[in-house]
């Protein structure tokens, strides 16, 4: 068997392209990073009575991604995120058959600011997870009831696909904008979202507005939803305040307009650095539920988080919270299906522990 034996001008060409491969690639940067919780969990005005179960972290939503950055020059990156929730007591993906149902995005980034493609979060959204207690980290409608308001109100789903995103800033001057095209052909709304925020940063405290308009799949029906608010850093402390203002048209010509007004409130307190406190409130007052004349009904959301950090990446918490519902919002389909809400039933209780590790 012969073996050809290369010429020392192929050898010196791919020591060459190895050399300015590895020169290529040398500003880049690959992170792979996730939240992993679990505990037990107690819950009681669901359908059948209390139950005992397990708890899928409710403070944090379990999850596993990669992200990272390769250096353009001039001052531009380019970027991407691929992030995927799961369910750590199964091991089950959050969402079936989308293996990355956090974000899957690529972009740049620069002086200009920074521009994104894929599924991610929309502007309305990042500002919502701005001036909530939790950040946005939430894992169930017992705690992050914005799931229904702030994100796409016919899919439940706090991610938008095949979305285009820019955010800029100006001093403390935050701004963003964002589209998420239906793709249907002959119908420029169908399945669409777009949505705008801003907000400005001054010292220790924030402020904003943003807003966010939804058309259903079929083009016969629109979400749209007002969002103000702000935080303020007080020593330890930072208070939240918000108001959401959401309107829902009807599938029939003739149907009256969701409409529900959202107040909401909240601290998260630093007793030590490794014990930390965070209680809210977020109260639902709504009218025409489910494109229903008459059909008007409040839900009260409260909860407390107790966070104590074993170290910077691993901590034990404890969580309460408490759903109270009225008139037409007893029999809400989202809160049914959701919580397991007792059709009918006034209130839901539920506790939870458990251990919460990042990587």
């Amino acid at each position: 068997m012969r073996l050809s034996v290369p010429s020392l001008s192929k050898v010196t060409s791919v020591a060459a392209l190895a050399m300015l491969s590895g020169a290529s690639y040398a500003q880049s940067s690959v992170t792979l990073y996730g939240d992993i919780g679990g505990g037990i969990r107690w819950t009681n005005g669901m359908k059948g009575g209390a139950a005992l179960g397990y708890d899928n972290s409710i403070i944090s939503i379990n999850q596993f991604g990669f992200t990272g950055s390769e250096d353009l020059g001039g001052g531009i990156k380019a970027i991407f995120r691929l992030a995927g929730a799961f369910n750590s007591g199964t091991g089950a993906l959050k969402t079936a058959g989308t293996e990355f149902s956090q974000q899957a995005l690529v972009g740049l980034t620069g002086d200009f600011g920074r521009l994104t493609f894929g599924r991610q979060l929309n502007a309305n959204t990042d500002f919502g997870i701005l001036i909530d207690p939790t950040g946005g980290n939430g894992a169930s409608l017992a705690t992050e009831p914005g799931v229904v308001y702030g994100t796409n109100y016919f899919t439940l789903d706090s991610r938008f696909n095949n979305t285009i995103k820019y955010i800029g800033q100006v001093g403390g001057f935050r701004f963003g904008a964002s589209y998420s095209p239906g793709g249907v052909a002959g119908d420029t709304r169908a399945g669409t979202n777009f949505s705008g925020a801003a907000m400005y940063q001054w010292g220790p405290a924030l402020g904003g507005v943003s807003y966010q308009k939804t058309w259903n799949a079929a083009a016969t029906q629109w979400a749209q939803t007002f969002q103000t608010g702000g935080t303020l850093q007080i020593g330890n402390g930072r208070l939240y305040l918000s108001y959401d203002d959401l309107s829902v048209t009807g599938a029939a010509a003739n149907a009256p307009s969701r409409r529900d007004k959202i107040p909401g409130g909240g601290v998260v307190w630093s007793v030590t650095p490794t014990f930390q406190l965070t209680a809210a409130c977020i109260y639902d007052m709504a009218s025409s539920l489910g494109n229903v004349e008459g059909a008007s009904g409040h839900k009260l959301t409260t909860y407390a988080i107790a966070e104590y950090y074993l170290s910077k990446r691993t901590e034990l918490y404890a969580e309460v919270d408490h759903n109270g519902f009225s008139g037409a919002y007893r029999f809400d389909p989202s809160n049914i299906a959701a919580l397991g809400l007792n059709p009918g039933g006034h209130s839901l209780t539920g506790a939870s522990i458990g251990l919460l590790t990042r990587f």
